[in-house]
């Protein structure tokens, strides 16, 4: 295990001093991390000073890089590319990326993790159920730690952010140990238990903001939104604490609906900035304007792919380049967008047209939970099993986990012990379903309404 996986997995530390000192040393200097977070984001600079050839020259050649790693140390790919007639050979101009055969998550789960996946050691397992629901797991390289830091970084500056910056979290952990509030050192940074009373939350935050300077939000849209309604409607004084020093909030995982983001930012008079990105790590793209984002072509190549079933949108396709443990290469995020803009063929901005929108469950308190991290928060064993996962509610307090088996497994004993329900306050029930259920429009929606499943 390298030091990033070990210390990303096992440092969190209930200590700010320590925290603070960790985050005054630069990125650059941190071992396991400094080099590559260096090299990433001279790539950033140099890219952005490029012309539209210079641009694409760089996503040619790295392009070519991840995609003949990939032939050769990943056996679903020189299998895939067999069957389908293609070699990497036949790339030697950018417009000739558009030969290689795209791939999405029903050609990769007919094939074992392992298939998919180079023989490196630093390496570790992720899963991914997107806005669809249906799960795919594979393996992320540890020096993608440092890629992420590097543009993360690079879209929170727009805020005035810097590492040494202390930030209060909304996601979706559930490794809390028993405060509703805990500080996180690696990252310099309160996270808020969103599965808690927030009453009990406003009170510690209190005591925090008392002698410390956050100046930051950062989390689910849903879960900001319901911070914010609880502050505007039972606690002015805990907004008063937080405006001293709070400069802006950035919104991660869900779609930053403007009901969301408008009470956000009006209760707390700050600006808020988003950004689209997906554990799969092929496309990480910012805003430049609400609602308009830009993709950094330096941390994988974007598309913008003609979705055939849908006139009028376009699906994302990305291209990882430094996930060398299982690279994914033209893979389709089935995310819609419009308004795509390209110069010369490569995307510049688009506007998401559906999916990652906020979706809640209530507890048996009456209190929100945001699926994001209800469901893709955490890592579920169940998602190793099963071909879907949808949840509908019928009433607080309880839930009904939905899931399709995969075609590899004929049977499932006890489900609940595979799914991670700690420091919820719901019942959950668990039931096998043929098929997942869809829209009139044919989406499998991550939520699901209750009276759907009354006959499944």
């Amino acid at each position: 295990m390298s030091l990033i996986v070990f210390v990303k997995k096992n440092l969190n530390i209930n200590s700010p001093l320590i925290g603070k000192a960790l985050s005054l040393i630069p990125f650059e200097s941190r071992p396991g991390v400094g080099n590559v977070y260096q090299r990433r984001r001279s790539d950033i600079a140099s890219y952005e000073a490029l012309d539209i050839e210079g641009q694409r020259a760089f996503i040619l050649q790295r392009f070519r890089h991840i995609l003949n790693y990939a032939y050769e140390q990943v056996p679903f790919y020189k299998s895939y590319y067999g069957e389908k007639g293609f070699s990497p050979k036949e790339v030697q101009s950018f417009d000739d990326i558009q030969r290689v055969p795209v791939i999405n998550k029903e050609i990769l789960k007919r094939y074992a993790v392992e298939e998919r996946t180079a023989d490196i050691k630093d390496k570790y397992i992720a899963n991914t159920g997107g806005s669809s629901g249906n799960p795919l797991s594979f393996y992320v390289s540890s020096k993608m730690i440092a890629n992420e830091w590097a543009h993360m970084h690079r879209i929170w500056e727009r805020l005035g952010y810097k590492p040494s910056s202390l930030k209060l979290t909304f996601a979706g952990r559930s490794e809390f140990k028993k405060n509703c509030v805990e500080y996180d050192a690696l990252r310099h940074s309160y996270g808020v238990n969103i599965y808690e009373d927030l009453k009990l939350c406003a009170a510690e935050l209190k005591k925090i903001l008392k002698r410390q300077r956050i100046e930051y939000l950062h989390g689910y849209p849903s879960a900001l939104y319901e911070f914010s309604l609880y502050c505007r409607d039972h606690d002015h004084e805990l907004i008063g604490l937080l405006k001293k020093n709070l400069k802006g909030a950035f919104l991660s995982s869900e779609y930053p609906m403007p009901l969301f983001r408008d009470t956000l930012e009006k209760v707390f008079g700050i600006s808020t900035i988003s950004w689209y990105g997906h554990t799969e790590r092929c496309v990480l793209a910012y805003e430049t304007e609400k609602f308009v984002y830009t993709p950094f072509q330096t941390y994988g190549y974007t598309e913008a792919l003609d979705n055939k079933a849908n006139n009028g949108t376009q699906n994302l396709v990305g291209t990882g380049f430094y996930n060398m443990a299982s690279p994914l290469i033209r893979y389709d995020t089935y995310d819609e967008i419009n308004d795509a803009k390209l110069h010369h063929g490569v995307l510049q901005s688009f506007s998401i047209a559906g999916g990652r929108a906020g979706e809640f469950v209530l507890d048996a308190k009456n209190k929100r939970i945001p699926l994001t991290g209800l469901i893709f928060g955490r890592h579920h064993r169940l998602f190793d099993m099963c071909s879907h996962l949808q949840i509908a509610q019928r009433q607080p307090g309880e839930a009904t986990i939905l899931y399709v088996l995969s075609d590899s497994i004929s049977e499932l004993q006890h489900p609940e012990k595979l799914f991670d329900s700690s420091n919820v306050d719901i019942r959950f029930e668990f039931k096998l379903i043929d098929r997942p259920i869809k829209t009139v429009s044919g989406k499998v929606n991550l939520l699901v309404n209750h009276a759907e499943i009354t006959n499944k």
